[in-house]
């Protein structure tokens, strides 16, 4: 349990996950894989809140299937498919 609330992998007693510690911080090729990892993060975490907007507003029924699309940033077919999976 120790090595993993360590920030460095000097201070780690396990030498493979220190080595992959040193790896994902420490070089270059490393450090893209997990930006690329955090961005891919956050992207499914905004789409997944804009899923949720989605839903609030065809229960509100008030606004198009086009304009919910627009405000979200999702395609009308995506809306379209969260409608029905609403009235299922």
């Amino acid at each position: 349990m120790h090595d993993f609330s360590c920030t460095d992998a000097a201070d780690m007693y396990y030498g493979t996950l220190a080595d992959r510690v040193r790896f994902f911080k420490e070089s270059k090729e490393g450090i893209e894989i997990m930006c690329r990892a955090m961005e891919d993060m956050r992207n499914q975490t905004l789409k997944e809140g804009m899923i949720n907007v989605a839903k609030k507003m065809l229960e509100d029924g008030t606004i198009t299937l086009e304009k919910i699309a627009e405000f979200v940033g999702l395609s009308v077919d995506e809306v379209r498919k969260l409608k029905t999976d609403q009235n299922m």
